[in-house]
């Protein structure tokens, strides 16, 4: 062995070790709240819209509690960053958005956000701007210069699942010209109208050039977040109050490693089973794993801790047009549900 080469030896296990030794510390200490909440809110102190209506005063509550609590309220396009991988998530991160352009979106939210310095994104159908009880060109202007963002809605909000595959292009790329063209920026961002969308949807939204497209899914942004099905929190209707706020930022995402059925549209009108598999079951109490269907409620399940499948063998005759299946697991770490959703819609 030529002179000196034990000392090379030794360097080279020393340092092997410490790369090692690096690893296994970044493991222990990955932030297990590492995970994005996106807030989804429609009209403020609308009393005919009690289903869809914030209280300005609970809205001002809510980001009062963000800013105490030392949530980070990051932008749609860290949003982007984060979701494409370009940035790690963030702890403790929330973005706010809000749908439809209505005129008390204006008056009452925008500024209570700029009050609190927050970024903030409203998706506006572009049909419907400079309609009565809804913002201007000039007033969605002004979102922009106060630190908001403006996103697309379609041109017309139509239930894009029930529209042909050309008329949903032309929803997403006529809504997305128009604010460009009257805002002056790049229409980056598209929130799917009543959160429903099927892979036909999916696609026209991808080929329209948004980067993001946000459901109504309820959940969490997480590392299998995909770009155009983000999943956002409603916090809205007459019941929402401060506890049902903060369980709303405490639900992580639910990493799901196969589903039957998949996402978007059925093959028939009858779901014969549901299964659901959990990436790292053992994470889980085994007795607190749910799965949930929007027309049934809860359903009767059997969850195998070992290989991490959530089975309902019971056969549903669906008779909504979309649905969403929803599955919740509390978490041995710190006791939080987490949850994932996704939607199923009946052929044609």
């Amino acid at each position: 062995m030529p002179s000196g080469w034990n000392e090379v030896v030794l360097i080279m296990k020393g340092i092997i070790r410490i790369i090692c030794l690096a690893c296994v510390l970044a493991a222990l200490g990955a932030p297990v709240h590492a995970y994005v909440t996106v807030l989804l809110y429609h009209k403020f102190d609308e009393a005919d819209s009690p289903s869809t209506s914030t209280p300005t005063e609970m809205f001002r509550q809510q980001m009062d509690y963000l800013k105490v609590e030392g949530y980070q309220v990051i932008s749609m396009d860290c949003l982007f960053e984060c979701i494409s991988g370009k940035k790690p998530l963030p702890e403790k991160a929330v973005v706010i958005t809000i749908d439809d352009g209505y005129l008390s979106e204006y008056t009452q939210a925008v500024p209570v956000l700029k009050e609190h310095g927050f970024p903030f994104c409203i998706f506006v159908f572009t049909r419907a701007v400079g309609s009565r009880n809804y913002m201007t060109w000039d007033q969605l202007h002004e979102v922009l210069s106060s630190g908001g963002d403006v996103g697309s809605h379609t041109h017309t909000h139509p239930r894009l699942t029930d529209v042909p595959p050309g008329e949903i292009e032309k929803e997403c790329m006529v809504s997305k010209r128009i604010l460009e063209e009257k805002l002056g920026i790049e229409a980056k961002w598209f929130a799917y109208p009543f959160g429903e969308y099927d892979d036909a949807v999916r696609s026209a939204g991808i080929k329209a050039g948004y980067r993001l497209l946000l459901t109504s899914d309820p959940g969490s942004v997480g590392p299998q977040t995909k770009c155009d099905l983000v999943p956002r929190q409603a916090i809205v209707g007459h019941n929402m109050n401060m506890k049902r706020f903060r369980e709303k930022l405490e639900q992580p995402p639910l990493a799901v490693a196969g589903r039957s059925p998949e996402r978007g549209r059925l093959e028939s009108r009858e779901l014969k089973e549901i299964s659901i598999t959990i990436a790292d079951p053992g994470s889980y109490h085994p007795g607190q794993v749910q799965m949930f269907l929007s027309e049934k409620g809860r359903l009767d399940t059997h969850f195998d801790p070992v290989k991490g499948t959530l089975v309902c063998k019971e056969t549903i005759a669906l008779t909504r047009k979309v649905n969403r299946i929803i599955t919740t697991a509390r978490r041995k770490s710190d006791n939080l549900f987490a949850m994932d959703s996704y939607m199923i819609v009946l052929p044609e």
